[in-house]
């Protein structure tokens, strides 16, 4: 009877032992949470489930941080889903959308008063190759240059190496100014925003230098530049410490980027020796990163993140196609503009350079199912209003690319042609004229028929919309919202 017993109350607790490790979550389909952010692309669904079929329990705003469980990431409607952890819930968003957080601050050192930390380099690990976070980190020392004085609309790329704005760019950048707007970034998916006007201090036209030092805001009004603790690109590498094989990143804003940064990768591929001041120092590196124009006077880092040189000229073979850059060692740049350069806070624009362009961006509305034409279709409602072009043409546009990690355009070939661009590209746009200094637009409307989308099967189809204006001239463009927004046909 007490065998019997034992053996009932053994049967028990393993049926207890079951019960419990079956309700307990597996080791190996839940990790530790960890802190991620929300992008700034607009609101972030969080859903029951992975998958847009899911309800959605909550919308985070842009820059909220949360914890998630990257160890269970989920394949679903064309995402990568991860959960998520709510106060009381679990729910499941998008991985695209998401940054890692920051890491918590360390108490800081004690360090000398005039010394600037550049906040590219404290990001970076050196440990051979950037990460998307070291990468945006120094890019934020990376700067669009127009000349103000001849040609304005003309772009190129700069470089900050101090805290207090002294800027390296190529000779041929700056050529013909003596101002230069300089765009820095906010968002490195954004375009720069012209927030400084610099003054051209320094050229050696035999290497096509050029040292530009920020003089004053976009309005032309003189700063105190010792307090602008802007992030900078030191020069820490010897030109004789750069070799074949070496993997680079360059940094810029090329022509067919439409403003906005371009990271392309390859490798040095030659050094090339020659005299500097009675000394043998290289002089060029080549290599196989792709190079275009807008890159000149740009920025070469190795996988440690440190300063290589200036991305100077392009150079294609006609048989072949074979293309390769002139790179020009940072040493040899500095070395070169640095040497007649005297600092002084010399006198800046008494008043506006071409003033620049400004927006502010109010709301905007989706319709769907609007009517316009006879057809039935989407219709975004812009709020906003545009300063400093008056009485000058500009159009305002909507491009529609897909809501995927390619995010490519949106094609339709079938289109009528006033809804697409030369490589068939889904837009729609409206013409504007400014009236005025500050011109306010309370209630624009850009409408698209459906049928213009191009999609014949049923389905639920996620579509993300660029709002942006532009001027006719070519001169400037503006993003003002992305809109994220889904076509179902049933």
């Amino acid at each position: 009877m007490r065998r019997r017993l034992n053996l009932l109350w053994l049967s028990l607790i393993i049926g207890l032992i079951v019960l419990v490790v079956g309700v307990m979550p597996s080791a190996a389909q839940t990790g530790p949470w960890t802190c991620a952010l929300v992008d700034d692309q607009g609101g972030l669904n969080v859903r029951s489930g992975p998958g847009t079929t899911y309800p959605v329990l909550v919308i985070l705003e842009p820059g909220a941080q949360i914890e998630v469980d990257e160890s269970r990431v989920r394949q679903a409607d064309g995402y990568s889903w991860l959960p998520v952890r709510l106060t009381g819930e679990e729910g499941w968003t998008i991985l695209s959308r998401l940054a890692q957080c920051p890491a918590p601050a360390a108490t800081p050192l004690p360090m000398p008063t005039n010394t600037s930390v550049p906040a590219a380099q404290t990001l970076i690990d050196q440990n051979g190759s950037l990460d998307r976070f070291e990468i945006a980190a120094i890019a934020r020392s990376v700067v669009l240059l127009a000349g103000l004085d001849t040609d304005y609309y003309a772009t190129g790329t700069g470089t900050i190496t101090t805290s207090d704005g002294l800027i390296v760019t190529n000779a041929h950048v700056v050529e013909g100014n003596q101002f230069m707007a300089v765009g820095v970034l906010d968002d490195i998916n954004d375009p720069p925003s012209y927030r400084y006007v610099g003054e051209v201090v320094s050229i050696d036209d035999s290497i096509d230098v050029a040292l530009v030092a920020i003089r004053a805001d976009a309005q032309g009004r003189p700063l105190d530049t010792a307090g602008l603790n802007l992030p900078f690109m030191p020069n820490t590498l010897n030109s004789s410490d750069v070799f074949r094989g070496d993997e680079v990143y360059i940094f810029g804003y090329p022509g067919i980027g439409d403003d906005y940064l371009v990271v392309t990768t390859g490798s040095i591929v030659s050094v090339e020796n020659g005299d500097v001041d009675g000394q043998r120092l290289p002089v060029w590196y080549r290599t196989d990163a792709e190079i275009a124009p807008g890159n000149s006077g740009g920025l070469v880092v190795n996988g440690n993140g440190e300063f290589v040189g200036i991305p100077t000229f392009v150079q294609t073979e006609s048989e072949t196609g074979g293309r390769l850059g002139g790179i020009r060692p940072a040493e040899v740049a500095l070395m070169a503009v640095m040497a007649d350069y005297i600092p002084t806070q010399a006198s800046a624009p008494a008043a506006p350079v071409n003033p620049l362009v400004s927006f502010e961006f109010d709301s905007v509305q989706v319709e769907h199912g609007a009517a316009a034409g006879g057809e039935t279709g989407i219709s975004f409602h812009l709020a906003f209003m545009i300063s400093g072009w008056e009485q000058q043409p500009a159009t305002v546009y909507a491009r529609f690319y897909y809501d995927d990690l390619s995010s490519a355009p949106l094609t339709n070939a079938t289109a009528p042609s006033q809804y697409l661009d030369k490589d068939h590209n889904i837009l729609t746009s409206e013409p504007l004229l400014p009236c005025c200094p500050d011109t306010v637009y309370e209630d624009l409307p850009l409408f698209i028929p459906y049928s213009a989308l191009g999609f014949t099967r049923p389905g639920a189809y996620p579509l993300k919309v660029a709002l942006e204006v532009a001027a006719d001239d070519g001169s400037w463009r503006h993003i003002l919202s992305w809109e994220f927004i889904t076509y179902t046909l049933r």
